[in-house]
């Protein structure tokens, strides 16, 4: 083309194209450069975690004594990913039952260590394990109490241990927050991360472009390709009431929430739309209808916030709700029941099914 415009072109003209076409295969070859020098900044990023994490993680096997249907015994093995967060030889993995669990052991580098489960916690699909007799060499990772959530659309990488492969690295984006799917509502909100995820590879953990820990793999999403982490702010919660109590302690308020538009259509609003009759919630004052601005000092602007400012307050604390009513401003302090005490009528935030 550029031959054929030089040709019918005076001299003047001609001078342009040339300087045009050099500028073209110039920007062309700058922007290749440019391409090529971040795919390999992601894989140099994705090497570098890899190697800087794979031998905290490991491969968690449980073998579970059952009946068959002729009603003979018979074991179910069942294969797991999990990681080491302690150098006392802590790991964290999928949901283990801890009432018919018959053997666990991870596996590392071909060679099998007993566990015993500390703590397991099905709501959140979480175990904490204690390695009886340590491997000579391993890794941990750290959890970070304080750890922000990232920004949708960051870089996030994974180490998993599918079925009987050595440690394996992925890498996705950071695409979603949601603390319900479908019908199913979590206790708090996960991160939904595009890195699918495989059989074995729950209780896997997942990283941040700095090589921090963002959280661990509980749930896979094949529709879409992608998988649910809960991140390392609820992690570290998880694990200190699984080391201390053997489960992790849940509290429930006997009062049903609902989003729905503010007045201009362009956010959302969390209202009060039902309350257990009789419960302390009801005769603090508290009325279907409420809208709830914020709560302990902190705005709830949607269900996520509301479920999260719940999952990290203790059962039998008071909780301070800012309400509006009547476009006047209430306070209302409601007593966190502890779940063990409480009886649960129709749906609650704190319990699984709300």
């Amino acid at each position: 083309m550029f031959i054929r415009l030089l040709k019918r072109a005076p001299m003047e003209a001609r001078a342009s194209v040339v300087i045009l076409a050099t500028s073209l295969l110039v920007s062309s070859q700058v922007a290749y450069g440019q391409s090529r020098g971040s795919v390999l900044d992601l894989q140099k990023a994705v090497q570098g975690i890899y190697q800087d994490r794979k031998n905290a993680v490991v491969r968690v096997k449980v073998a579970t004594e059952t009946l068959s249907e002729n009603n003979e015994p018979k074991v179910v093995l069942r294969v797991f990913s999990g990681f080491f967060i302690s150098e006392k030889g802590q790991v964290l993995t999928s949901y283990l039952p801890t009432d018919n669990a018959t053997r666990v052991w991870i596996e590392k580098g071909g060679i099998s260590f007993l566990a015993d489960i500390v703590g397991s916690d099905a709501r959140t699909n979480v175990a904490l394990l204690q390695v009886i007799n340590l491997p000579d060499s391993f890794d941990y990772i750290e959890l970070i109490e304080d750890k922000e959530s990232l920004e949708i659309g960051a870089l996030a990488f994974s180490v998993t241990s599918p079925l009987d492969f050595s440690p394996t690295p992925k890498f996705g984006l950071v695409t979603g927050y949601e603390s319900h799917f479908a019908e199913v509502v979590f206790p708090l909100t996960y991160t939904r991360l595009s890195i699918s995820i495989g059989p074995a590879e729950g209780g896997s953990p997942a990283f941040d472009a700095d090589n921090e820990l963002i959280g661990i793999v509980i749930a896979t999403l094949p529709e879409v390709d992608s998988s649910y982490i809960i991140p390392t702010k609820a992690l570290a919660r998880i694990v200190s009431h699984l080391t201390q109590h053997q489960k992790v302690r849940y509290g429930l308020l006997p009062i049903e929430f609902e989003e729905k538009p503010d007045t201009y259509n362009i956010g959302k609003r969390v209202l009060v739309k039902s309350i257990v009759p009789g419960s302390p919630a009801e005769r603090s004052g508290l009325q279907p209808g409420d809208e709830i601005l914020n709560l302990e000092g902190s705005q709830i602007a949607d269900l996520n916030d509301l479920r999260d400012s719940i999952f990290f307050k203790d059962p039998g604390d008071f909780l301070l709700f800012t309400i509006k009513r009547d476009q006047k401003e209430l306070d209302f302090a409601i007593l966190l029941e502890p779940e063990e005490d409480h009886i649960a009528e129709g749906n609650t935030v704190g319990s699984s099914n709300n």
